[in-house]
C-alpha cells in the first residue's frame, strides 16, 4: 500500500477541496452537466424506489462530494458523511453550519427540489439536510476497518462517490480497498457507487493528480467477486467536449448493487 500512502500525502499537501469543486461540481463549473446535473435524477430514483433504504447511511465521499448524500437525508434516519482529511471535513463542518466561507451546494439543492417535483423551498431542505447529517468521520480505504479509530454499526447503506479509483494506484489495490469498505455495509445492504470511467488525471490548479482508468467491465467483475449483485448500473458518456487537458474521462457510471 505504500503507493497509496505516498498518494493519499499528495492529496493531504495539495488538494484544495474548494478549487476542486470549483473546477468539477459548483454551480460554474465547466463539468457541472456531468458531476451533478445528470447524475441527481438517479440518485433520487435510487432512494426513491425503495430499493435502497434502511436506518444507517455511511458515505464516504472524495473531496468536499458530499452532496451525493443529499437524497439520502429523505429516507434514512442516521447520515454519516467520511472525509479523506481535516481539510475536508472542515469544509463539510462549515456547510453543516452555514459558517462564512462555505461551500455553496445551493445548485444541487434546488436540482433535487426540481428532480423531487414537491415544490419545496431549497433553503428549508437544505436545512433539514444540514441537521439529519452527523458530525464527519474520517476515512482511508487502505485500511481494514476504513474508519479506525471509529467504529460504527453496519450500515443499510454505502455509498462510495469517487473514493476509491481516485485514491488508489492500481486495480488489484482497488479490490482491496472494495473489500475493506465493503466491511461498513450490512450482507443485504446496498452499496451506491459514483465514478468516472477511463480516466487517468485530472488537474486541481497547477496540480495534476493520477487516477486510476477503470471501465465497466472492471466495475462489474469487482463488484461480483467482491460479493455483490449488481441491481441497476448505468453509465452516460462525457458530454464536455474540450477540457481533456484538465481532466480526461470518457463517461461517469453510477451502480446500486446489493451484498450477498
Amino acid at each position: 500500500m505504500e503507493s497509496v500512502y505516498k498518494l493519499k500525502e499528495r492529496h493531504d499537501q495539495l488538494l484544495d477541496p474548494k478549487m476542486l469543486m470549483d473546477v468539477y461540481t459548483g454551480k460554474d463549473a465547466p463539468f457541472l452537466t456531468d458531476t451533478v446535473m445528470r447524475v441527481i435524477p438517479l440518485l433520487n430514483k435510487a432512494f426513491a424506489s425503495g430499493s435502497v433504504k434502511g436506518d444507517r447511511l455511511i458515505a464516504l465521499c472524495f473531496g468536499p462530494f458530499f452532496n451525493w448524500a443529499f437524497p439520502a437525508c429523505e429516507h434514512f434516519k442516521d447520515i454519516i458523511i467520511c472525509c479523506p482529511n481535516d481539510k475536508c471535513i472542515n469544509e463539510l463542518e462549515k456547510w453543516r453550519t452555514n459558517a462564512p466561507g462555505a461551500i455553496d451546494w445551493s445548485h444541487a439543492v434546488k436540482a433535487h427540489c426540481e428532480v423531487q417535483g414537491k415544490g419545496e423551498s431549497w433553503i428549508e431542505k437544505q436545512n433539514m439536510w444540514q441537521k439529519k447529517i452527523k458530525q464527519p468521520v474520517k476515512y482511508d480505504v487502505s485500511k481494514s476497518n476504513p474508519l479506525s479509530p471509529t467504529l460504527l454499526p453496519q450500515a443499510d447503506c454505502l455509498l462510495l462517490s469517487h473514493c476509491l479509483e481516485a485514491h488508489v494506484t492500481d486495480k488489484e489495490t482497488f479490490i482491496t480497498c472494495l473489500k475493506n469498505v465493503t466491511t461498513l455495509l450490512k450482507p443485504g445492504g446496498n452499496l451506491v457507487i459514483i465514478a468516472c470511467l477511463e480516466e487517468t488525471y485530472y488537474m486541481v490548479g497547477n496540480y495534476k493528480f493520477p487516477h486510476l482508468c477503470i471501465d465497466e467491465d472492471f466495475v462489474r467483475k469487482a463488484l461480483c467477486d467482491t460479493g455483490y449483485d449488481i441491481i441497476e448500473l448505468h453509465v452516460f458518456p462525457r458530454t464536455v467536449n474540450l477540457l481533456y487537458d484538465v481532466a480526461d474521462y470518457t463517461a461517469f457510471i453510477i451502480v446500486n448493487a446489493r451484498k450477498r
